[in-house]
């Protein structure tokens, strides 16, 4: 049976899947932190649930709404949770698939902080706008 911090970040990833961003918000601690590293504009440190979600929505405005993050993989324990996703999105006319990991860090049941560790940053740096 899996950990329910594991079960947490399946529902992050489905509500998101499904434009459900106040689910996705839900989950998220009041003080949470979202890391984006990269050369593209979107790269920056998040801070509080409004900020973290306006990078969602920029991130599908940015490819059109064409990016998809589809869960491979979730693990997680009382403090500590690590996700592997595939993100696709269209770019100009190209179809863009890159890995991610993506670091999680719980405080009583909610998301506090993600950070975001792409297999090839180029790819995603060109998702992201870069």
């Amino acid at each position: 049976m899996a950990h329910p911090n594991a079960a947490t970040i399946e529902r992050a990833f489905s509500a998101f899947a499904e434009g459900d961003i106040g689910t996705v918000m839900s989950l998220w601690s009041d003080d949470f932190v979202w890391h984006v590293g990269g050369d593209n504009p979107l790269a920056k440190d998040y801070e509080g649930k409004e900020a973290a979600a306006g990078f969602l929505g920029a991130l599908v405005q940015t490819t059109g709404g064409t990016f998809r993050a589809e869960l491979q993989n979730a693990v997680a324990d009382d403090v500590n949770g690590y996700s592997l996703h595939k993100g696709s999105a269209t770019m100009d006319g190209d179809d863009l698939e890159e890995l991610t990991v993506l670091e999680y860090r719980f405080r009583d049941g909610k998301i506090a902080e993600t950070w975001t560790f792409d297999f090839d940053q180029r790819i995603s740096d060109r998702i992201l706008g870069g």
